[in-house]
């Protein structure tokens, strides 16, 4: 298939990669983690014609995208996970020096731009890419603990901890060793 020309490709800038992202967030929150077939794609695309006009996206434009967003994401939670490279909160980016990014951007080309701005948009990343959605009668809400952080999946959320914590019914006298008994 011939490559189209530049006048011919579609666009992405930054409020329809946002608006992307929570249309796929929106989705799979809502189908339990089923991926969009590529009529949702094509319905999106239709959408997104519509919303920001230009050159007409197809749901193929859409997919494609959502790959490269994915190779996006798994490119910065490997930066993030590399000891020894830096992280500036205030910058949100990953800190190297410049042979590290060149090997990193000859494996990962989609990522070049991480270098220079960070990855926008972090949490709708984590949303679409890396959470398990729940839907149905026991689906619930995402929850976040101080400072964005997600928790993992093993932490315990409820509120009998009974088993790890024993409850005395009689006080513990300090002064008899520790013992059960009546207090002074």
């Amino acid at each position: 298939m011939p490559r189209k020309s530049s006048s011919e490709t579609y666009v992405w800038d930054p409020a329809k990669e946002k608006r992307f992202l929570q249309k796929l967030d929106d989705f799979l929150s809502s189908n339990g983690d089923k991926q969009p077939t590529i009529q949702i794609y094509e319905l999106w695309a239709n959408e997104f014609n519509s919303e920001f006009g230009g050159v007409p996206a197809h749901g193929c434009t859409l997919y494609q995208k959502k790959e490269r967003m994915k190779k996006i994401y798994r490119g910065w939670k490997f930066l993030q996970s590399r000891t020894g490279l830096g992280y500036d909160p205030v910058t949100d980016r990953v800190i190297c020096l410049d042979e590290a990014w060149q090997s990193f951007i000859k494996v990962n080309k989609e990522c070049n731009h991480l270098r220079h701005e960070g990855l926008k948009n972090k949490d709708l990343y984590y949303n679409v890419f890396e959470k398990n959605h729940a839907a149905g009668a026991f689906a619930f809400g995402s929850v976040t603990m101080g400072g964005g952080s997600t928790p993992s999946a093993d932490f315990d959320f409820s509120m009998d901890n009974s088993e790890t914590h024993p409850v005395f019914e009689e006080e513990i006298d300090p002064t008899n060793g520790g013992m059960q008994g009546p207090t002074r």
